[in-house]
């Protein structure tokens, strides 16, 4: 039996300030072996803008901190193949995103995300896949003007959790979907051990629990970390533990959105699930 520990984070929209970055990094050095993740939208400029000043600090302070990879955020995307990966320079890191491709081969050749990670982790062989709300479609009147279409986010990480879960001990989707999208996925991929989630800024409280895959997310802005524990034994891999810790002092009541409609709170986490 081994443990895997997920340290995560979600929307931090540039607003890690340095006494957050500190409590972060002690958290992140009191755990053991922690895997470390974000769930998009890291940066603060906007869907359609591009750092004129060179990198964002917000990716590199996240590589220093230690991040093994991200899920691509709509703050991170652009249409144009020229400016994509303007904004992910300074992230030494895999950004995740399997559901964008390059509309001509020439687009896909300028991709700066990969579709997932495998990595030895902890004598464990860990996989992360990624998937981001669509931000430009085959269907927009716009989608002239753009290098790159996203399809479904649900869709594409279901079949890829199936094609990628007899290759690994541990599945983890990182997304930026939202959590209502979140739990789509997991009625779907049930293959998932772990969705680390952000987009809707919902501050759990405990677990989501959909069809015995759980749910993570955490407050946005960088007022919060979760970590999960996850133990892996023959029988298959459990959610053991999760917990918040406080980045920041006192966040305002405004933007603050507590889970609500479907969330499943107190179901057990210690419930065995069989790997598919």
């Amino acid at each position: 039996m081994a443990d895997l520990w997920v340290i995560h984070t979600n929307d931090l929209h540039g607003a890690l300030d340095d006494a957050a970055e500190e409590r972060l990094r002690a958290w992140i050095a009191a755990t053991p072996h922690p895997l470390v993740l974000d769930a998009g939208d890291a940066i603060q400029t906007g869907n359609l803008g591009w750092p004129l000043r060179g990198p964002e600090r917000m990716l590199p302070r996240m590589s220093d901190l230690g991040y093994h990879a991200m899920a691509l955020g709509n703050r991170e995307s652009h249409p144009r193949k020229e400016i994509f990966p303007l904004k992910l320079k300074g992230a030494r890191f895999p950004v995740l995103c399997a559901n964008i491709t390059g509309k001509r081969p020439e687009a896909v050749g300028t991709l700066p995300t990969q579709r997932w990670l495998i990595r030895e982790h902890g004598g464990l062989r860990v996989g992360v896949l990624g998937v981001t709300v669509p931000m430009f479609t085959r269907q927009q009147w716009t989608q002239c003007l753009c290098d790159y279409w996203f399809d479904s986010p649900v869709d594409v990480a279901r079949d890829l959790a199936r094609d990628l879960r007899p290759t690994v001990d541990v599945l983890i989707a990182v997304t930026h979907i939202g959590l209502r999208q979140d739990q789509a996925l997991a009625e779907a991929a049930p293959e998932l051990d772990l969705i680390v989630g952000g987009h809707s800024h919902t501050d759990l409280e405990s677990p989501c629990v959909v069809a015995g895959v759980p749910i993570v997310q955490v407050h946005a802005y960088g007022y919060a970390a979760g970590r999960a524990r996850l133990k892996i034994s023959q029988g298959g891999v459990e959610l053991a533990a999760w917990e918040k810790t406080a980045l920041r002092d006192a966040p305002p009541a405004h933007g603050k959105r507590n889970a609500r409609g479907p969330v499943r709170h107190g179901e057990d986490l210690t419930q065995r699930r069989k790997d598919a």
